[in-house]
């Protein structure tokens, strides 16, 4: 009796024990995706730079100098535009010498001295013996300033102030006309009062008949 209770006991027990097991469903593991989070879509901040500016130079200006240059011509009709001469006798050796200036409208003028010599009623230097360049300017009141440097530069630079004098009648010899000339100091200076002019003589610089 006791061994068929037992059994029972077992057997419900075992019945009980099958019962749980077919009723349970079998465990599946669920693997569950995680949600995806929101995707939030991020404008991108575009920042524009500006250009870096190189800077320009700015230029200096600077004052130019202005050299002023004279256009004041020369005028071309000055009485002192020509050629003047003179011949005169050498008192040591009583032979004609001369020389002669040769003005140009730009101030610059030539010099020349030597033997003199008459060539159809014009006397030119024939045997040049020293030549020169200078200048000249004119004074007003028909004066010049010349100004004689002659060539090679290793002899010694003269200057003189010429007047102009128009062809007149000599007031000791009426009739008798004296040419027109240019006269300095230096040519006064040599003349000697006592003497009698030879008639190929003259005591100043005259306008050749011909430049």
């Amino acid at each position: 009796m006791e061994i068929w209770f037992l059994l029972r006991i077992v057997g419900c027990i075992i019945m009980i024990l099958i019962a749980g097991c077919t009723s349970q469903a079998p465990t599946t593991a669920i693997t569950t995706a995680p949600t995806p989070l929101p995707v939030v879509t991020t404008a991108a901040t575009i920042t524009t730079e500006p250009p870096v500016q190189t800077p320009i130079p700015v230029a200096t200006t600077q004052a130019a100098t202005v050299i002023v240059i004279s256009t004041t011509a020369f005028p071309t009709t000055d009485p002192i535009l020509h050629r003047w001469v003179r011949q005169y006798t050498d008192t040591t050796t009583g032979h004609l010498l001369g020389y002669e200036f040769k003005f140009y409208p730009d101030g610059t003028l030539n010099y020349r001295e030597g033997t003199p010599k008459m060539v159809s009623d014009n006397i030119r230097i024939d045997i040049v013996t020293g030549s020169a360049s200078g200048t000249w300017s004119s004074l007003g009141d028909n004066k010049y300033l010349v100004k004689i440097q002659p060539s090679g530069q290793n002899g010694a630079q003269f200057i003189r102030e010429y007047t102009r004098v128009p062809a007149h009648e000599d007031k000791a010899y009426p009739g008798v006309v004296i040419a027109e000339h240019i006269e300095s100091s230096y040519e006064k200076d040599s003349i000697n009062p006592v003497r009698l002019k030879p008639a190929d003589e003259m005591y100043y610089p005259e306008r050749a008949k011909l430049d």
